[in-house]
């Protein structure tokens, strides 16, 4: 199961340079920085945390994925800096400094994630607004490399699992926006 995870942990995010570098998707390089700063502290507080080593298997294909998308977005990133990047770089520092000061790894964790759904914000409304404008292949290797990682977990405690189930979520809202036109369809 491992392999499966890792495999679709990094399609995610070679799906999404590739689709940069052909000029279809085109994310703030702003936005990518502070998201492989919270890949960071997402990794960190799976691994020194309660986190399966199926979720840190997930986290570091995360933060390897962002630290690959940001590295494309010097090139082919645009550069916004608007109130999620504020937003997000301020709870990223907030994580920090709880770390720092309480060694508190589950709770860096969960600020991380809240800041990951603040940045993700303008994607959600933007999928909604229009579910064209999202290319969603890469959100449905993310999804399914989630699903594989809560199995793939012995534990399913809150601690061992709050990353992938996080994820599954997110990556699922995701997916569901895109493709909420066809499912319409099908009702």
């Amino acid at each position: 199961m491992s392999i499966f995870i890792a495999i679709l942990g990094f399609l995610t995010y070679g799906s999404a340079v590739f689709q940069m570098f052909k000029g279809q998707y085109s994310p703030s390089l702003f936005s990518r920085a502070i998201w492989f700063l919270l890949g960071i502290n997402s990794f960190a507080g799976v691994a020194l945390g309660s986190g399966s080593s199926a979720s840190t298997l997930l986290a570091f294909t995360l933060l390897m994925g962002n630290g690959a998308v940001f590295l494309a977005s010097i090139k082919k990133g645009s550069r916004t800096f608007g109130k999620t990047e504020v937003i997000s770089l301020f709870l990223f520092m907030m994580s920090c400094i709880i770390w720092l000061l309480f060694n508190a790894p589950l709770l860096n964790l969960a600020i991380s994630l809240v800041a990951h759904f603040v940045g993700g914000v303008p994607t959600i409304a933007r999928t909604l607004k229009d579910p064209d404008s999202e290319k969603a292949i890469h959100w449905y290797f993310f999804f399914i490399a989630s699903i594989f990682t809560i199995i793939a977990s012995p534990d399913k405690t809150f601690e061992s699992i709050l990353f992938p189930v996080y994820f599954g979520l997110f990556d699922g809202l995701i997916i569901l926006l895109v493709n909420r036109k066809r499912l319409l369809n099908i009702i």
